[in-house]
Formats: structure tokens, C-alpha cells, sequence
């Protein structure tokens, strides 16, 4: 009985352990009570949906839309209107000196004498307003304009590179949990058996079937894994908050994810990587955008030399002021002009020359950088599916030598301690495995988020 324990156990630990590294199926919900499954693709559009990150980023992108508007009302004319009412706190009263006016020939002095002047306390009030069309300096706002436009695409393209790292941040913590998932359920099936291999031994020992050591191994056994169950259950709670959190939900959505799927052999050379992330990178894109903005800035700069020339219609009057006119208006041209500024245009403009230069050197940078990356990851990529090869034939090894050791104890030519190390080791293997292909998962996101992908 007891070898025939033992043979299910490795039938069964076997079984379990390929089904956590084998290819991902779609699954129905399970039983009642059991969380939801939840696939990547839509692990990854509910992020890209409700991150609050990416949320706060596409703010930016309406913020720099309306700044865009705000530019573009400067070129309407402008109204002005201003009402300066008020009462004297003293009554007014003032003289005129004899001929302070002046001498008229065959008049005489103006005036003829003293004149005293008194005004009551009462409530006076200036009215001006005013609008203004500008000329000249249409010129100037659009050349804001695109400036702000290049801000638009800037804030587009932070956007775009932070949806790539919401995406890559989700598929890494998907693998991570499915690795621990996987690890979950064969420690559990591990203390399972290792729980039914030691109540049965405690019967054999009553009968002298099997030494004590032999059940004390077991039961030592059993409670390490008991251990390393509960380390790995909070361990996957916390990557389960975690994930919420960067999906945008409650923190205590139930969710369980799909075991990780065996690779496929089709990947980009890589060359045709690197053309293709010179293409999608953002950040490529935005040096391109800044060298833009830093030269439209250069001409912006070069137009503060042009005069200001606005069209303007001005409208005055004075309520409840008798001794002035009542109403005034005047249409004309209003010209600015600042001829001399002591070189400080001269200077601005070749600050913004060298940022240009600068603008230009990062936009070169960029695109090694981005080069180097793509490689890099193209590397590691190679050296995750090699690695995984190698973890495959090692479990292989390993469960063959568990097989043996197993046809050799049916005979009595070994002993249940070796048995149950040469578990541990395939239990090691497979554990190896899982962490082998949830690396190379990793690695083909980081490779793919390196081309510029979502």
C-alpha cells in the first residue's frame, strides 16, 4: 500500500506541476466561490482604462488642448472697459489769481480779478473703455501656436510612453502572480500527499513496517511545506492588492490569472527591431518635438524686434462732471516699438541657438540609446529562452530520476529518504521552471515594450 502511495504521489505531482507551466486554455469560471479568471488582454485594458496615473496623464493632454484655445483667443480684439466712481471727502474750493490765465490786448488780465470756486460733495464717475485688434503681432501668435501645438504632441507623446509602462507594469506583475500561482497550487498538492504519506507510515510503524526516522522525515517535511504555503498565500494576496491598485479597482477584487504559456519561436532579427523602434519610441519622438519647439522659439524670439501695431477705438466719458465734456471717442493706431534693448534680444536668441544645438545632440542620443536598449533586451531575451531550454531538460532529468529511484524502492534497493530528496529535487526542478518561463515572459514584454509596443 504504501508503494502505491507513493507512485500516485508522483503520478499526481507530475501532472499538477506540468499543468502550471503548460499552455494557457481559456477557462470557465469554477465553482462557486472560486475567484474569476482574469486574462492579460484584459488585465491590460482595464489598466489602460482606470490607472489613475494614466488618468492624471491624459489631463495633461486636455490641459495643454486648452492652453492651445487660450493662445488662440489672443488674436480677437480685446475690450476693455474701466468705472472709477467716487465723492470728494472735502467740499472743494479754490481761487484763481487776477490775470492767471494770461493778458488779452484790449481785454486785459483774465481774469479781471480774484475768483473764488466752490464745489458742493457729490458723486462723480470716469468711464473708459477701449478695443484693440492686433496687426503686427499675428505673426507672433502664430508662431505661439505651433509652439503650442509641438506642446500638444509633446503631452501626447508622455501619454503614449506612459501607456507602454502601465502596460509593461501589468504584464510583469501578471507573470509574477502566476509564477507564485503555480508555486501555490504545488505546494499544496506536495502537502497533500506528504500529509496521506505520513498517516500511512504511522500505521506501518505500529506494525515495524517502516523506521521512525523514515516518519519523522516525512512529518518534517510536511511542515515545511505547511511554511513555505503560507508564506507563498499572503505573499500572493499582496501581488493581488498590488494589482488592483494598478489596475484601477478595489484593492479586494477576487481574481485568479491564467498559468503562463509555453513560448513561441517567432521573434523579430535585430535589425529590423531597432528600425522599428526608432519608428514607435516615444521618446524619439519627443527629441524630435523639443529640437521643433527650440527652433520656432529662435524665430519667436527674432520677431520681439518687429513694432507692435494695433487697431484701436477708444470711448471716454465723465458722469455728473459739468466743466468737462461728456463724452469723447477716438479711433486710431496704437504703435510699440522698443528700438534699442542693449543686446538683450541679441542674447536671448543665441541661448536659444545652444539649446537648439542641445536639442539636437539629445535627439541623437536618443536614438543610440534607444538602439542599445533594443539590443540589450534582444539578448536577454535569447538568454531567457535558453535558460528556459535548459530548465525544461533539467525537470526532465529529474523526474526520470525520480522514476527510477521508484522502480529501485519497489524492490527494496532503496529507501524512503532518498525517495523522498529525489522528490524534492524534481519539486526544486519544477519550481526552477516556473521561475525560468515566468522570466522569459518578462523578458519578451521588456523586449516588446522596448520596440515601442503596448
Amino acid at each position: 500500500m504504501l508503494r502505491a502511495l507513493m507512485l500516485r504521489l508522483l503520478c499526481c505531482l507530475s501532472v499538477s506541476l506540468l499543468l502550471a507551466v503548460s499552455m494557457s486554455r481559456a477557462q470557465s469560471p469554477g465553482p462557486s466561490g472560486d475567484p474569476p479568471v482574469l486574462p492579460l488582454d484584459e488585465a491590460i485594458r482595464t489598466a489602460l482604462k482606470d490607472n489613475r496615473q494614466l488618468q492624471s496623464t491624459l489631463l495633461d493632454v486636455a490641459k495643454s488642448q486648452q492652453a492651445t484655445a487660450e493662445l488662440g483667443a489672443s488674436r480677437y480684439p480685446r475690450f476693455s472697459t474701466a468705472v472709477l466712481s467716487g465723492m470728494t471727502l472735502n467740499p472743494m474750493h479754490f481761487t484763481i489769481p487776477e490775470g492767471a490765465i494770461g493778458t488779452i490786448p484790449g481785454i486785459g488780465s483774465l481774469p479781471a480779478k480774484n475768483e473764488d470756486f466752490s464745489a458742493a460733495r457729490r458723486v462723480t464717475a470716469l468711464i473708459h473703455a477701449s478695443a484693440a485688434q492686433p496687426l503686427s503681432q499675428l505673426y507672433k501668435i502664430g508662431l505661439g501656436l505651433r509652439a503650442s501645438r509641438i506642446g500638444e504632441e509633446f503631452a501626447r507623446e508622455n501619454l503614449r510612453q506612459k501607456r507602454q509602462e502601465t502596460a509593461q507594469q501589468v504584464r510583469d506583475a501578471y507573470y509574477q502572480i502566476a509564477q507564485t500561482q503555480a508555486q501555490l497550487a504545488s505546494a499544496e498538492t506536495s502537502l497533500r500527499y506528504l500529509t496521506e504519506l505520513g498517516a500511512l507510515m504511522e500505521r506501518r510503524l505500529s506494525e515495524e513496517a517502516v523506521l521512525k526516522s523514515d516518519l519523522l522525515s516525512v512529518r518534517a517535511k510536511a511542515s515545511q511545506q505547511r511554511y513555505q504555503l503560507a508564506t507563498l498565500r499572503d505573499g500572493i494576496e499582496s501581488q493581488k492588492e498590488a494589482f488592483n491598485r494598478l489596475l484601477g479597482r478595489d484593492i479586494a477584487t477576487a481574481f485568479s490569472v491564467e498559468p503562463l504559456p509555453l513560448p513561441d519561436l517567432e521573434e523579430l532579427d535585430l535589425p529590423v527591431a531597432r528600425a522599428k523602434a526608432l519608428e514607435q519610441r516615444p521618446e524619439i519622438r519627443k527629441a524630435k518635438l523639443q529640437l521643433e519647439k527650440t527652433e520656432l522659439d529662435i524665430r519667436r524670439e527674432r520677431a520681439e524686434y518687429l513694432p507692435d501695431l494695433s487697431l484701436q477705438l477708444t470711448y471716454l466719458t465723465f458722469a455728473n462732471v459739468n466743466f468737462a465734456p461728456q463724452n469723447m471717442s477716438s479711433a486710431g493706431v496704437l504703435f510699440e516699438w522698443q528700438p534699442f534693448d542693449w543686446g538683450q534680444k541679441r542674447h536671448k536668441i543665441e541661448q536659444l541657438r545652444s539649446t537648439a544645438r542641445q536639442a539636437d545632440l539629445a535627439r541623437t542620443d536618443a536614438g543610440q540609446q534607444v538602439q542599445i536598449e533594443v539590443g540589450a533586451e534582444y539578448r536577454k531575451l535569447a538568454e531567457a529562452r535558453a535558460l528556459l531550454e535548459a530548465q525544461t531538460a533539467e525537470q526532465e532529468a529529474e523526474r526520470e530520476k525520480l522514476r527510477v529511484l521508484m522502480r529501485r524502492y519497489e524492490e527494496k534497493a532503496a529507501l524512503t529518504a532518498d525517495v523522498l530528496q529525489q522528490q524534492a529535487a524534481l519539486a526544486q526542478a519544477d519550481s526552477q521552471l516556473s521561475q525560468a518561463l515566468a522570466g522569459f515572459w518578462t523578458a519578451r514584454a521588456d523586449f516588446h515594450r522596448a520596440l515601442g509596443e503596448e
